[in-house]
């Protein structure tokens, strides 16, 4: 090779590198677990604990009424339900040098994470409470040789018995057939909660139809998250979806009727963003050196009746 040759081992660049400002997202999971919560809110100033309240029903008046003679009356009853409400919270310490110096717009995606973080941290409390319920079920039906098994029709038929032997109530109306090719009729249906894990399971299921073919106007009828259904039941996916430590894993699998569960906030905080600038804590912080970023919201998660839920044990194929 001619020494006469300018190469970048004679002359390298003075930047080797580019930066390019324009950042990669952050995988944020599906947030599922909130989405059919009786939703409530506790008044300020009035405690820090809602009273959930509901009147059993009377019995069967089957015998007849003897002519003249006043039957006796029969006194009511109520069940009430009581949810405390907990603060939580967290925040993020960003400091001067970091925002001088480091292209990012950094108090940006703080401000960003921390809102996710917030709405994740709250689905998680909400699918910790769903899974303490003690409506529970195992799977049985499968063929993997575990205890519980797989997901399986039978076990899923069992549990929409269950459900309604319980006189529990769907949520979702039918999705009637339409002349769409390849498309099916979707029943009524109470919801279910999915570890992305078991997707495969779900979708060996005989009964599965995928979102892809449900009929009419899908941009109107399916949720965010919704993989399909079974049957009487739609299911949301999510990647922190309850699961054990246990080997192999055994997963919560939440399905949920109208008004198993609800959550309550207090007065009018949905979740509250915190930004402190630089130099915000006075004295405590003499050198303008410290901003924060956090998130405060009290909520608290309470089941209001096992009756209309069923934690659905399995493990996977």
């Amino acid at each position: 090779m001619s020494s006469s040759m300018t190469t970048t081992s004679v002359l390298p660049p003075a930047v080797r590198e580019y930066y390019d400002r324009v950042l990669l997202m952050t995988a944020f999971p599906y947030l599922i677990h909130t989405r059919f919560a009786q939703r409530r809110n506790l008044p300020e100033k009035e405690g820090d604990t809602i009273v959930f309240r509901r009147y059993s029903r009377l019995p069967s008046a089957v015998v007849p009424i003897v002519d003249g003679v006043t039957p006796p009356g029969v006194p009511l009853s109520v069940d009430d339900i009581k949810a405390r409400v907990s603060w939580y919270g967290r925040y993020v310490t960003i400091t001067n040098q970091v925002q001088y110096t480091v292209q990012d717009r950094v108090m940006n995606e703080a401000a960003e994470l921390i809102a996710q973080n917030m709405g994740e941290s709250i689905d998680i409390v909400t699918r910790d409470v769903l899974a303490s319920t003690s409506s529970v079920l195992s799977c049985e039906f499968g063929s993997n040789s575990s205890t519980p098994t797989e997901l399986s029709d039978a076990d899923l038929i069992t549990v929409v018995q269950r459900l309604l032997n319980n006189d529990a109530r769907m949520i979702s109306k039918v999705i009637t057939a339409t002349d769409q090719y390849g498309t099916n009729p979707i029943r009524p249906s109470f919801w279910g909660f999915l570890s992305t894990e078991l997707i495969d399971d779900l979708q060996d299921l005989p009964s599965f139809t995928a979102t892809s073919n449900y009929p009419g106007d899908q941009s109107k009828t399916i949720l965010d998250a919704e993989w399909g259904s079974t049957d009487n039941i739609r299911w949301l996916i999510s990647s922190i979806s309850s699961v054990s430590s246990a080997t192999p894993a055994v997963y919560n699998n939440i399905i949920v009727a109208q008004e198993a569960y609800g959550v309550v906030n207090l007065g009018s905080e949905m979740g509250k963003l915190i930004v402190k600038p630089l130099g915000s804590a006075g004295s405590a912080d003499p050198l303008d050196q410290r901003s924060t970023v956090a998130w405060s919201q009290p909520f608290v998660a309470r089941i209001l009746n096992d009756s209309f839920m069923v934690n659905l044990l399995s493990t996977h194929s």
